[in-house]
Order: structure tokens, then sequence, then C-alpha cells
């Protein structure tokens, strides 16, 4: 029953913060959101339909992708720390989406462009996995160097290209919804989707992977094929997100801790929650990014750290989180 309050609760909150989001601008609606399901011509249908609601579907479906990558990575390495940033996804997503742009092989927006950063994902996945000792945080020491490695050559190609109107590809390091449009999300939105499904076919091996990867040979689960589903199935959720907004910091790593503490670390139920709490928190955070200093707009991955890190600091402090799941 709590579970069941709990997901109508945030469902709704995330339908609010969307209709929010569909009314909220520089530019002023005078037409009501009813109204304009029916009517697309006009300065307030354009305003929505075509500026307005690729963002907010946009932030909606990223954010449910974020949400559940992160709960994917924590159960996969069986740490509270696992984070697709720090398991070099990001910083991969990002130099593949840097390079082809770049390199004159693809637009933003383009499917070139999002299946660059879904194979950059893998293959620095892959990359921290071979490189990584087995003992203590080595895995993340190794995800941390590889990720800053690949931020930097990011940031090379960014500096030697002779592309006009290449810098402003720097904002893939604080990523932005700004550019989101509805033929953007047409591309992105059938990998984004891959990716929930794979991820739901992961979920239902992890919590007997919970348990330990010798108790769960013993019960028939591959634990190198599990590790490499999970992490083609994050790729194809941070690098699609990543080739469209770039980089969001904090969400997949927050978002795994809110849906332990409120439900429990069964699996079975914890990606349709990280999903719909990751779709809430980006879309007031968007909210928050564009109209905080208007006309100004903040990068949104500052607004997910500032949000994130103290609200992760005040969840460590007051519950541990539970790491096998109880039934």
């Amino acid at each position: 029953m709590k579970k069941v309050a709990l997901y109508i609760f945030f469902s709704t909150l995330a339908l609010v913060l969307f209709a929010v989001s569909l009314r909220t601008g520089i530019v002023q609606i005078h037409t009501s959101l009813w109204h304009l399901l029916t009517h697309h011509s006009g300065t307030d249908a354009t305003t929505v339909w075509q500026i307005r609601f690729p963002r907010a579907f946009g932030a909606a479906i990223i954010g449910a992708g974020l949400g559940i990558a992160g709960a994917i990575a924590q159960g996969i390495f069986r740490n509270p720390l696992a984070e697709p940033t720090l398991i070099g996804l990001s910083s991969g997503a990002t130099l593949g989406t840097i390079a082809v742009i770049s390199s004159g092989a693809a637009a933003y927006g383009s499917r070139t462009n999002a299946e660059a950063a879904i194979l950059f994902a893998v293959i620095a996945a892959l990359l921290v996995q071979v490189l990584a000792p087995n003992k203590g945080y080595g895995f993340l020491l190794t995800g941390i160097a590889v990720s800053a490695i690949l931020t930097a050559l990011a940031g090379i190609l960014i500096s030697m290209s002779p592309k006009p109107g290449i810098q402003s590809l720097a904002f893939w390091n604080f990523g932005s919804l700004a550019l989101l449009n509805n033929h953007t999300l047409q591309i992105i939105a059938p990998f984004i989707e891959v990716g929930f499904i794979s991820a739901f076919f992961v979920s239902r091996k992890l919590d007997a992977y919970s348990l330990g990867e010798t108790s769960s040979h013993y019960i028939g689960i591959n634990p190198k094929r599990l590790r490499l589903m999970a992490v083609i199935s994050m790729a194809f959720l941070i690098g699609a997100s990543v080739s469209a907004v770039g980089s969001i910091a904090f969400l997949g790593l927050l978002v795994p801790h809110i849906v332990r503490l409120l439900i429990g670390p069964a699996h079975r139920t914890m990606l349709s929650f990280s999903a719909i709490i990751g779709a809430t928190l980006l879309l007031l955070a968007d909210l928050l990014a564009r109209t905080l200093f208007q006309p100004h707009e903040i990068p949104l991955g500052l607004i997910t750290s500032l949000i994130g890190a103290p609200a992760l600091i005040i969840l460590l402090r007051t519950k541990t989180s539970q790491w096998v799941a109880n039934d």
C-alpha cells in the first residue's frame, strides 16, 4: 500500500511539473493548455509544442533514464558510490559526441551522433572494467581516472577543431536541455526505450547477484554476461542522453539512494521508482535552471549538483542504505 501511494504521489508531482514547464518561460502563454491540445497554430501553440514540449518531455525521459542507469550501476557493481559518470560512461559518451561533430562526420541531434555516444560509452565502461583491480575502491578510482582522461581528450578536440562554433560544445560538460527539439527527441527516444527494456531484464537478476558472484553463479546466473548486459543497457540510456543534452551530474548517484530509503533495495520495484523520481527531479532542476535568473539560464548540471550533493549527504547521515534484498 505504501509503495502504491508513493508511486501515485511522485507520478502526480511529475505531471504537475510537466504542465508547469509547458507554461513557464520568458514568453507568456495566454491560452490554456487544454485548448492548445487541439490547436497547434499561433504563437502560443508554437511556443508550447515546438519549444517547451520537447524540453519538458526530454527532461522526463532523460531523467528517468539517468535514474534507472544509476540503480543498475550501483546494483551491478554492488557499490553505493557507483554512478554512470564515475564509471566512465558519461565521459565516453561525451567524447564520442564531440568526436563525430567536430570531425564533421555527424551533426548535433543526428542518429550517427547518438550511435557514436552509445558506442564510446560502452568502450569506456569496458575499459574501466579491464583496467580496474578487483579489490577495494580500485574500480571507482579507475573510473575516475579514465573519466578524467576522456574528458581531457574531449576538451582537446574542442580546442583544436577548426569547425566554426565548435566551442559551443563545451556545454556538454555541464548539461543543458536548451537545444532539445522534436527532431532530436525522435532520434534519442528509441535508444532510451531500448535501454529501459534491457534494464528491466537485467533487474530481474540483480537481487540474486547482490548476494555475491559465487552465490549467484550457483543459482544459474553468469556474472560476466550480466555485467555486460548491464553495461550495454546503461550505455543506451547514458549515450543517448549525453548526445542530446550533455553530462548531468549527481542524478544517477542520488536517485537510487532516495528509492532505497523509500521502498527498500528490491530491484524488481526499484527501477520503476528510480524512473519516476529521476524524471521528477530533472523536471524540477530544469525549471529552476531557466527561471531562477531569467533571462539567463544556469547550466543544468550545476543545478543538479547543488540539489543532489546536499541531499545525498543528508540521506547518508539519516539512514544507511540496504544492499541485499529481503524479498
